[in-house]
């Protein structure tokens, strides 16, 4: 039945307008919220009055569309409604309110959207990326032009508008004794791609632009206006289109598509977003084409139409946590765990913030919202705090001074992290090439209680692998297999692995190669190589001395090489004879 059907969209999209604060939508509880409105609700005060009062854009348009919608979500679970705007001077009411329109997240959610309507045609536009504007006409003459506002009331934007071309002042051919339009003022482009360009600031430029008490003729030629409302029109969206055009407006037909599927709407959101447009646009709106009429406006999002936005490049995010991840060197990143957030059509739910230098001088805790944007349009970096939960959350912090490019070469009370790396540096490609072996295969052997050194893994039976949960006997086979294999490389290999310094050392020294028929001779070797004069060796930089010469003078690194070398057998081929230098 329709009012089922018209019942899920209303779900669907009460259920979008609000973002994820966990995994089942819950509230956080009402203190963290209300400690945390506020500070928000002041923050998003200053970018509006500089966007609107100055024409300054100070966020990029993602991360406030986030803000305000993470903002009226947390009124909501505390049962708060938006403020009302008071009416102050140059200030007055839309003759129909601007709704304002959902914005569905992803493809999903715009094919339930579809799916859940009536029957009946839809198109697309672009959706134009400046500021909205109520215009009204009394027996075809302009009288009235109203900038958005809060949907309700907006600033006297008449004097501003007179003399924009795609603004007629007078309605071509017959019209009713009033009419109303509703529509986008954009800063014209010459080419604009949007993927290649953004948005840079468009919509702030055009505000500022409108700012101004006495636009001269040179500033309004840089302003069109895209007409995409006629509250009061005909029936249907493409009726209106064609009255639009008939008195002069822009012809809204050039810049709207019918559509029946989820495959036509994601066409032309990709076609505009990769070609050419006169003006810039952050995504696409999809409408049915029957329209109620403006009596019935509200301004709050309609159920007719929706907005799916173009890849976000930077949005705003709850930090959950903060995780200090240590890795193989000691160096200790902190990462922030998100409430997720989409960026490039793809949800990230964490973010390095790059060196504990930077995260003290940010001081990020757990409730912070942080601006996340996408760094060559491919990698979620942290950019800045925008608002500080006030609830400082204390944190568990390593103390870098405990780890370093010799710290938890065996596992030891706090090394889990820094042990795991190397493990997973020795597997990898770059280390002995352990086909099949990765992190998830240390930690289990690791939670086990298996592997306490970095050569654990060679006296592993293959019975004891099979004996971990969901480990099987091909399973098992294959990594006894791989750790074998490992285990037969060369000391040569195996140094490179625990230190990839010791690469850059055999790159400069294509003569050193290793001869042993016993562990004594390699013993020797190592020996040798403790006592070098690695300032004297060209090719390595002064960092490459430093750490080679405190490897080969740790204990522990001495008695694992001494380990490897009892296991290993020698080496006879010809062609890795000779003599030892260092």
């Amino acid at each position: 039945m329709k009012w089922q059907r018209w019942v899920m969209v209303t779900i669907t999209l009460m259920g979008l307008a609000t973002p994820v604060m966990g995994k089942e939508s819950a509230c956080p509880p009402s203190e963290e919220i209300k400690a945390r409105l506020e500070p928000l609700a002041a923050q998003i005060a200053r970018w509006d009055e500089a966007y609107y009062q100055h024409g300054e854009r100070l966020v990029a348009d993602g991360v406030h569309d986030q803000a305000q919608t993470r903002l009226a979500y947390w009124r909501s679970c505390l049962g708060q409604t938006s403020p009302a705007v008071a009416l102050s001077g140059g200030e007055q009411r839309h003759a129909i309110a601007q709704t304002g329109l959902n914005k569905l997240p992803d493809r999903a959610a715009v094919e339930r959207w579809i799916e859940a309507l009536p029957p009946g045609p839809l198109w697309v536009q672009p959706k134009v990326d400046g500021v909205a504007v109520t215009l009204v006409y009394e027996h075809g003459v302009l009288v009235e032009a109203t900038s958005r506002g809060d949907g309700l009331t907006g600033q006297d934007w008449l004097a501003g508008v007179i003399g924009i071309e795609a603004i007629p002042e007078r309605l071509e051919g017959p019209s009713p004794e009033r009419v109303v339009v509703q529509g986008e003022l954009y800063l014209k482009r010459s080419d604009h791609v949007q993927q290649r360009d953004g948005t840079a600031g468009a919509r702030s430029r055009v505000a500022g632009l409108m700012q101004r008490q006495n636009p001269d003729e040179q500033t309004r030629a840089r302003i069109g206006f895209f007409a995409w409302a006629l509250p009061d029109g005909p029936a249907t969206l493409a009726e209106r289109h064609r009255k639009l055009s008939d008195w002069g407006f822009m012809d809204p037909q050039r810049w709207s598509k019918p559509v029946h599927t989820i495959d036509d709407v994601a066409h032309w959101r990709d076609y505009w977003y990769r070609n050419k447009l006169p003006f810039a646009s952050d995504g696409v709106v999809i409408k049915r084409d029957v329209q109620p009429p403006g009596r019935l406006w509200r301004n709050t999002p309609p159920e007719e139409s929706v907005a799916w936005k173009y890849p976000a490049v930077a949005t705003l995010a709850e930090v959950r946590d903060v995780d200090f991840s240590i890795g193989r060197t000691g160096r200790i990143t902190p990462v922030l765990e998100l409430e997720p957030v989409t960026l490039g059509d793809r949800t990230v739910r964490r973010v390095s913030a790059g060196s504990m230098a930077r995260w003290r001088k940010a001081d990020i805790r757990p409730g912070d919202q942080v601006m996340v944007s996408l760094a060559g349009l491919t990698i979620p970096r942290f950019d800045e705090v925008v608002v500080r939960n006030a609830q400082r959350v204390p944190m568990d912090v390593p103390d870098p001074d405990a780890f370093n490019a010799l710290s938890c070469l065996e596992l030891t009370p706090g090394c889990r992290d820094q042990f795991l790396a190397r493990l997973e540096y020795l597997s990898s490609r770059n280390g002995l090439d352990m086909h099949g072996i990765g992190e998830g295969t240390w930690k289990r052997l690791i939670d086990a209680e298996m592997i306490t050194s970095l050569l654990d893994w060679r006296d592993l039976p293959r019975a004891t692998l099979r004996s971990l949960s969901g480990v099987g006997d091909i399973r098992a086979a294959r990594w006894r297999t791989a750790f074998d294999q490992a285990g037969r490389q060369s000391l040569q290999r195996w140094l490179m692995a625990l230190e990839p310094a010791h690469a850059r050392f055999y790159a400069s020294q294509p003569k050193v190669v290793f001869r042993s028929a016993d562990s004594l001779n390699h013993i020797v070797f190592m020996r040798s190589l403790k006592n070098a004069d690695w300032q004297a060796i060209p090719g390595l930089n002064s960092a490459d001395v430093a750490t080679l010469e405190a490897f080969w003078h740790n204990e522990t690194v001495q008695a694992l090489l001494d380990e490897w070398v009892d296991k290993t057998e020698p080496w006879t081929r010809e062609d890795e004879a000779g003599n030892s230098q260092g």
